[in-house]
């Protein structure tokens, strides 16, 4: 019997499209989760505990920004792409600084081995991160596998390697901080390379229209947010034009 691959319907690509916009969206939840997925991951790390660094690495949301980084790759639209890589930019710069501060709190602990073996990029780890990226990309739009997605968290280290870059700056380890980022970047790069050759497989080019239409949505949220602060501005200025005129008549009056 030769076992064929399921083909994925317009309607499932559909819905891998807008479950990689709610998830990768640099909403407040988003950056909560990542918050406190890198408290958990540094002093899981900073206590050599692996329970505590997997429970930290089960609720880091940092996978999805990257999958649509490689969808942005794959439909070929910029602004998909550019946002994508600002949430990790601003993921990066987050979990890195919360770390150093986690860190200062730590400093009599001893660099462990935990830490240690994550500031050595080499090709076991860019190997798994590609079969991981391959694994994520595919179940991402089979919602019948989507379970393996905790285990895919767990396989790929992402935001460990960005906590220990912070607890290299705390203990002034410059080595391990730049060994670290190292790492993290082997292993983006890994995932992307295989979630693009998925996508393209796959045939997500055909979803370009609607990944258009989710950043016009977004981009038209984002003015009406804008215009409305804008007008309580004005509103607030005005207010205060008119308290200062009142008090100037009052003044006069005197």
């Amino acid at each position: 019997m030769i076992l064929k691959p399921e083909k994925i319907s317009k309607t499932q690509k559909k819905e891998t499209v807008n479950k990689l916009f709610e998830y990768s969206t640099p909403t407040w939840d988003f950056f909560l989760m990542m918050a406190l997925s890198s408290i958990i991951i540094t002093i899981g790390l900073l206590q050599s505990n692996v329970p505590v660094i997997i429970g930290g690495m089960l609720i880091a949301p940092m996978l999805y920004p990257i999958l649509s980084l490689a969808m942005g790759i794959v439909v070929g639209y910029p602004k998909l792409m550019r946002r994508s890589a600002l949430v990790i930019l601003q993921s990066i710069f987050a979990i890195t600084i919360i770390s150093f501060v986690v860190a200062l709190l730590f400093l009599e602990k001893d660099l462990n081995t935990e830490i240690t073996s994550r500031t050595l990029p080499n090709l076991a780890f860019f190997i798994i991160a590609i079969c991981s990226g391959g694994a994520v990309g595919y179940s991402i739009a089979k919602p019948n596998i989507n379970e393996v997605l905790p285990g895919v968290a767990i396989t790929v280290s992402l935001v460990p390697p960005l906590s220990v870059s912070g607890i290299g700056l705390a203990f002034l380890k410059m080595d391990f901080a730049i060994g670290a980022i190292g790492l993290f970047f082997l292993n983006l790069a890994g995932i992307v390379f295989a979630a693009i050759f998925v996508f393209a497989v796959m045939n997500f080019y055909e979803t370009k229209e609607q990944v258009k239409k989710k950043i016009r949505a977004e981009e038209k949220e984002i003015e009406e947010v804008n215009l409305e602060k804008q007008q309580e501005s004005i509103k607030n200025i005005e207010k205060t034009l008119k308290e200062a005129t009142k008090i100037l008549k009052d003044t006069k009056k005197k």
